[in-house]
């Protein structure tokens, strides 16, 4: 197969992996995609490149890093692991014909020649590098200064310097959503941004589609902190403020929370629960989650859901619960351990359905990047990842409705209590 045979190939099987039919995508498939291979690879890709391999409108092949990125999305190590898996090999029988045919020169000139075809394809691929080194030696800076203490909104003035940094187009992303994505340009050295979220975020100096620099932005909450949005990962949020987020040693909200606050309790939305410390230093990658959840006021939900949450330096660690029947493509039911994330378009989450409007006892166990998800008792799920996850930053309940959470322990393997302190 050729290069071009293999990309068409892995546009093909990415487009399968996520559920999607190549000949039918919308523009919030590509940035699905874009997203998705971001999470697993670490490197971005930019919304036009994507659709140019997918679409097969290209003149020059892909740069290696942005093959790299499909492949691991695709679950092999790299591109030239993603080759060597698609290139059918000789059969032997035909093998063993050929070599009694061929004579020893002709042998020798053949392994010569493929190596020197070895060599032009690795130039090739490398011909466009995949990192952005400035033409002198210089680097990109990239600083922040918040302007407020640990509250939201919270004003964040980054300050940068890309001057001597090789690249067409620039931008400053504040975390992992592509929509808060902000253009900048040479000769400019501030930009400022607001967090609307509490959290440990990462903000990110982008040169083209390469990321050359990161800078953690923490912006804890110390206790509880409630707020609503349009979705887990559209809209911006609604804060909740209640004096009694605690009721008989229950986390929750009540309908009338809602109404104090401005927010209709029948519109369509996503309630976050989120407890962020000052302090880190637990590590995500070996961790015991326990609680009891169930729902308690739901509108009227065709599937319901509860999604407890690890926030970490590097990586999510996130699955959800909800009714039987609603674990499939379409909705938000999905998961994620570190670099692994399971599409509920290519992955059985049923496991996962319970009767949400009972009490039911869950438990996320990471042991080495190893994790186990038990309910009331029983593993129902099993997965892993292979990138560090950091330390853990801070512990959510997502539901679609108002949910109610007891007995919440958060401990590190070590011993150590990170929830409640």
């Amino acid at each position: 197969m050729t290069d071009r045979q293999l990309i068409e190939l892995g546009a093909r099987e990415l487009a399968a992996r996520h559920g999607f039919n190549l000949d039918s995508m919308r523009q919030r498939d590509f940035e699905y995609l874009c997203t998705r291979i971001e999470e697993s690879s670490g490197i971005l890709i930019s919304l036009s490149t994507i659709k140019r391999i997918l679409n097969g409108q290209y003149n020059r092949l892909p740069q290696v890093a942005t093959l790299n990125a499909i492949a691991v999305n695709l679950g092999y190590a790299n591109w030239q692991a993603f080759k060597t898996a698609k290139q059918a090999p000789i059969p032997a029988p035909a093998a063993k014909a050929k070599n009694r045919r061929l004579s020893y020169p002709l042998i020798a000139a053949g392994i010569v020649g493929l190596f020197l075809i070895s060599l032009l394809s690795f130039n090739y691929f490398s011909a466009a590098p995949s990192s952005t080194p400035a033409p002198n030696g210089a680097a990109a800076s990239f600083g922040i200064r918040r302007t407020t203490a640990n509250t939201v909104p919270n004003t964040v003035v980054f300050t940068y310097d890309i001057d001597h940094i090789p690249g067409d187009s620039f931008f400053i992303q504040q975390s992992w959503d592509r929509h808060r994505r902000v253009r900048i340009a040479k000769g400019s050295h501030t930009l400022t941004d607001i967090y609307y979220e509490p959290g440990y975020h990462t903000a990110k100096l982008i040169a083209n589609d390469k990321i050359i620099k990161t800078l953690p932005v923490s912006i804890p909450t110390d206790g509880w902190f409630f707020y609503s949005k349009e979705s887990l990962s559209r809209g911006l949020p609604a804060y909740i403020h209640t004096s009694t987020p605690t009721r008989n040693g229950i986390l929750g909200l009540t309908s009338q929370d809602l109404v104090n606050n401005r927010i209709d309790p029948d519109k369509p939305q996503v309630i976050l629960y989120t407890w962020f410390p000052g302090a880190i230093a637990t590590s995500a990658d070996n961790f015991r989650l326990d609680a009891r959840i169930k729902m308690t006021d739901l509108r009227n939900t065709a599937c319901p859901f509860i999604m407890p949450e690890i926030f970490c330096q590097h990586g999510l660690l996130y699955f959800a619960a909800t009714l039987p029947g609603c674990t499939g493509a379409g909705g938000e039911i999905n998961a994620q351990f570190g670099n692994h994330f399971l599409d509920a378009r290519s992955t059985d989450l049923s496991p996962l359905a319970i009767d949400i409007h009972s009490w039911h006892n869950i438990e996320m166990l990471v042991k080495q990047q190893q994790v186990t998800i038990s309910i009331d008792g029983k593993p129902v799920l099993s997965s892993s990842y292979t990138t560090s996850a950091g330390s853990i930053t801070g512990l959510g309940f997502h539901s679609n409705g108002l949910a109610a959470i007891d007995s919440i322990h958060l401990t590190g393997l070590d011993g150590s209590s990170v929830y409640p302190r």
